[in-house]
């Protein structure tokens, strides 16, 4: 089983690594950053909500996921709008970045609920 703490940083280690890549490569430091934190952020507060629910009661991680669920969507919605209200950059980018580490740690967080609920 893996921990918590090696997990966060290994999607920590991952993210800032793929973005120095792409910023390297193509460019759009500052939209492929904005793409990336809003994931990344959920990402770590999610996947320590749902550790430290399944220690507690393994049973209400479920619910747990519901709720977590529900505030990304709201915050996703919210972060959207903030940042093409109040940031003037290429939107391209910054989606496809979004969309792009959106995936990659979803997938990441269901490794990891599998690898702890074996």
């Amino acid at each position: 089983m893996v921990s918590l703490v090696q997990f966060l940083i290994f999607v920590g280690v991952f993210c800032l690594g793929t973005w120095g890549l792409i910023v390297g490569g193509i460019g759009f430091a500052k939209e492929v950053f904005l793409g990336m934190m809003a994931p990344l952020f959920a990402g770590v507060v999610s996947m320590t909500l749902f550790y430290n629910t399944h220690k507690k009661s393994p049973e209400n991680v479920t619910k747990m996921m519901i709720k977590t669920f529900a505030l990304k969507l709201v915050l996703y919605g919210l972060y959207f709008i903030y940042i093409f209200t109040f940031y003037t950059f290429n939107p391209l980018p910054f989606i496809l970045s979004f969309i792009g580490y959106f995936v990659t740690l979803h997938v990441s967080e269901a490794l990891f609920l599998r690898s702890i609920f074996k």
